[in-house]
């Protein structure tokens, strides 16, 4: 009578049982999305490195293709006439089982055209922020769904003009009310953007979308911050993925 008292008196209480399990309960609400998080953040650096190596050996297969060491231009120069949907399907011989979408209307690529938005806010030139709009570049798909999209320019020396604009993206005007517009020589003969996991979300620049500017004699990470620079170089370092999440169609609040 005695032993079964002892035993009885070692058991927990109801009560004792229940906050326990509220305790276990508010830490594990606490940790479980930062856990996620780091988790989430840990796939999409992986395969981000693996994506950009993957790019990386198809140009190192362009030039040994072409017999041109340090030389990639055959490839990737416009020649005054650029043409990225010819491009593309060329680039695309460098990867085993790519598939090539021209556009969103050829059957079965309307999943690999949508937006994307920047790595920091940007607006549209008018303080409304915006995404970036991918509907009218050809893209390469391959099998692990990385969506690789080229946008050609008309030579691997040429000169660019646009609007100047502030950090934002917002169109700067001169005392007279007139946009402000600058002038300078590129070297960049294409843009690679490339999505790391598709149309799966986030979709955006710095987190599962990153660019790449192809020079005449090697690709480099850009150095466009909306298009996720500070987050690539990060990631090349073993750093984290740096980028600012905001909501597109509202005004930029300052």
């Amino acid at each position: 009578m005695n032993r079964e008292k002892e035993i009885n008196q070692k058991g927990f209480t109801l009560a004792e049982v229940l906050i326990t399990l509220g305790i276990i309960g508010v830490v594990a609400a606490l940790t479980l999305p930062v856990l996620i998080q780091k988790n989430r953040e840990t796939e999409l650096t992986s395969r981000a490195k693996k994506s950009y190596s993957t790019i990386s050996q198809a140009v190192k297969m362009v030039e040994a293709k072409n017999e041109t060491p340090g030389d990639i231009s055959a490839l990737f120069d416009g020649g005054g006439n650029p043409n990225a949907y010819e491009l593309t399907k060329n680039f695309a011989k460098y990867f085993n089982g790519a598939k090539v979408c021209h556009n969103a209307a050829e059957r079965g690529c309307a999943n690999y055209y949508y937006k994307v938005s920047y790595a920091i806010p940007r607006t549209d030139g008018n303080g409304t922020l915006t995404e970036w709009d991918q509907r009218y570049i050809a893209k390469i798909i391959l099998p692990d769904e990385t969506v690789i999209g080229i946008q050609q320019y008309p030579s691997c020396d040429w000169l660019q003009t646009s609007y100047k604009t502030d950090s934002f993206g917002n169109i700067l005007k001169d005392d007279a009310g007139n946009n402000i517009t600058v002038s300078y020589q590129s070297s960049i003969c294409a843009d690679i953007i490339f999505d790391t996991n598709g149309s799966k979300n986030p979709n955006k620049f710095g987190a599962d979308v990153f660019a790449i500017q192809v020079l005449k004699n090697k690709i480099r990470p850009t150095a466009n911050k909306p298009f996720g620079a500070d987050s690539f170089n990060s990631l090349i370092t073993n750093g984290k993925l740096i980028f600012t999440n905001y909501k597109s169609g509202e005004r930029l609040d300052f």
